[in-house]
């Protein structure tokens, strides 16, 4: 959600840099 604070990890996807280990605090 916008506004929300995340923690995650960037790592290099099939199409590029995404998103892992998201965990909202």
């Amino acid at each position: 959600e916008e506004g929300q604070e995340v923690s995650f990890e960037i790592v290099e996807g099939n199409r590029g840099p995404q998103a892992s280990n998201v965990v909202k605090l």
